[in-house]
């Protein structure tokens, strides 16, 4: 890291496009970033609301003059003086801004989905030519638990890998507010392109999840939709049976009208010696069994655990609960090593923790598979890497209807 004239490190520099306060994601990523200090933001264009767009600048104390009107002015006025954009739109606007910053030469962090299909993240990578950063908040993947489980099954613990069974319910679109009506999402989310919007703001998480944990590459998957909720306009629960590479057999459930799931994230894995469970509403602590019966609650304090006790996730001891927050800082921290590896380093140096676009691809492509599967009503084998479709036309969405 470099250091100031007073030899104090100095942070990196960010700027936000989107993620004004009065939307879903730009709280939880401004928190995140400022948790270890690692990160400024010092520039952004929030919202295309004027007000909105001038009041999240005071609430974040941005200056007025970094506060930018559009996405253009702050590309014009901010590149050389940024470290990293990060890009917080809703997803069908992604591709185009991810492009327009790394063809100028800023290093992106982008919110998932990277993008809107597989052939846009091909056209992300062909303005990346020149190498910028890139990488994608796959926040999930920051909880040390998680890590550790990742850590178990290297040193393979678990044996050989037989299944996994990934769950992401939840149930916005099917809960009513107290007066009787129901809860409203905002509009782009209730249209559905090539990839299903459910896909794309669950099973991104669910496949990132799949990948993080075992590596192992989706290669063929059966699938089933439906519309349960209050949108029937929208598909809003999918179920997958995935095989994938080495034998790993994979379900995947995730959706938005599971009564009673706030958001019931939950990792089963089972090997030929052990098995582990993980639910995110407890993420302290992992179920580990194995095949002479033995039941055991891990924890950070476990005295067989190596990875989640680690000093940077130890902001308090065990028995201090960390969360949500804690695990996107954590992701955050990782994207600020690698960020200051691309900055002293010409060459592309792989960072353990820190998934880009080639993981992006994977999942769009598994993601495809699985609507294409549900058409089809047959399993389907998904894309090697490599495939070069034509992009897919996207769905336009009219101005009135962006978050941005």
């Amino acid at each position: 890291m470099s250091r100031s004239s007073q030899g104090v490190p100095e942070k990196l520099r960010l700027a936000f496009l989107g993620g004004a306060v009065n939307s879903a994601v730009g709280r939880a990523h401004r928190d995140a970033i400022e948790l270890d200090q690692k990160f400024d933001l010092v520039a952004g264009c929030f919202s295309r609301h004027e007000e909105i767009n001038r009041e999240t600048a005071e609430q974040y104390r941005i200056s007025p003059e970094r506060c930018h009107g559009d996405f253009d002015t702050l590309l014009s006025k901010e590149a050389g003086n940024i470290d990293a954009l990060v890009v917080l739109t809703p997803t069908q606007q992604h591709t185009k801004q991810v492009v327009g910053a790394l063809e100028a030469g800023i290093p992106v962090i982008s919110e998932k989905a990277l993008a809107g299909s597989s052939a846009e993240t091909r056209t992300i990578d062909n303005a990346r030519s020149n190498g910028t950063f890139l990488a994608v908040t796959y926040n999930y993947t920051g909880y040390p638990m998680l890590r550790e489980i990742r850590g178990m099954v290297e040193h393979g613990v678990f044996g050989e890998l037989q299944q996994i069974h990934i769950e992401m319910p939840q149930e916005s679109f099917l809960r009513f507010r107290r007066d009787g009506t129901p809860m409203t999402p905002q509009d782009w989310r209730l249209r559905d392109g090539p990839v299903p919007t459910v896909s794309l703001d669950l099973g991104v998480h669910v496949h990132s999840l799949l990948h993080f944990l075992t590596q192992r590459e989706p290669e063929e998957v059966c699938a089933t939709s439906q519309s349960f909720g209050n949108f029937p306009q929208v598909l809003d629960n999918v179920q997958a049976l995935v095989r994938c590479a080495g034998g790993l057999h994979c379900s995947m459930w995730y959706g938005k009208t599971a009564l009673g799931q706030r958001n019931g994230l939950r990792v089963r894995l089972y090997g030929s010696k052990a098995s582990i469970e993980w639910l995110q509403e407890t993420p302290e602590v992992a179920h580990f069994y194995d095949r002479n019966g033995r039941k055991q609650i891990l924890d950070r304090a476990s005295p067989d655990i190596m990875i989640a006790n680690a000093s940077r996730y130890e902001r308090f001891k065990a028995g201090h609960p960390s969360g949500f927050i804690e695990a996107f800082a954590n992701y955050y921290a990782d994207l600020a090593d690698a960020l200051l590896q691309r900055k002293t380093n010409s060459a592309r140096l792989p960072h353990p923790y820190v998934l880009g676009l080639d993981e992006a691809e994977e999942g769009l492509r598994l993601l495809e598979a699985i609507e294409r599967s549900r058409l089809e009503k047959r399993w389907i084998e998904i894309e090697p890497r490599g495939v070069r479709r034509p992009v897919t036309e996207r769905l336009e969405i009219q101005a009135p209807q962006l978050a941005l």
